[in-house]
């Protein structure tokens, strides 16, 4: 299994038309790429007000999305080649391609963004998951 989180550097905040084309990226990926078993994209989020332990902890607040500055990935693919199928394949190059305007780009890669990629090499997981965006 592959584990990794990539922060990709937004240029002028989360844009309307980016939060579009990443809800299709998401879509196909799921529809298309089956060794991809998670695929998440996070905005940053105000940590919850602390509250007493008998209380449960309300959300995090949101932060505007023209204050954004950067998109997280959380994603888990079923082996090394449902990862190289991604990244070579057409739903993350046309991704890509199309909205990097979007993104600071890397100085020593033009035409690609400026990211952040860390693998993770897990010692103990489990997983409840939801679709649902805020879940």
């Amino acid at each position: 299994m592959i584990t990794l989180i990539s922060k990709w550097k937004l240029r002028n905040g989360m844009q309307p038309q980016l939060a579009q084309a990443l809800n299709e990226a998401v879509t196909n990926v799921l529809a298309q790429e089956p060794g991809t078993l998670v695929y998440s994209v996070h905005l940053s989020a105000t940590p919850p007000q602390s509250v007493e332990r008998k209380q449960p902890h309300p959300p995090p607040a949101e932060i505007a999305l023209e204050q954004q500055s950067e998109l997280v990935f959380f994603e888990v693919y079923a082996d090394a080649d449902a990862f190289a199928t991604h990244i070579n394949g057409p739903i993350f190059t046309r991704f890509r391609d199309e909205n990097i305007q979007y993104f600071y780009e890397n100085p020593t890669r033009p035409g690609r963004p400026n990211t952040d990629t860390v693998f993770l090499d897990r010692q103990a997981a489990f997983f409840r998951c939801s679709t649902h965006k805020g879940d």
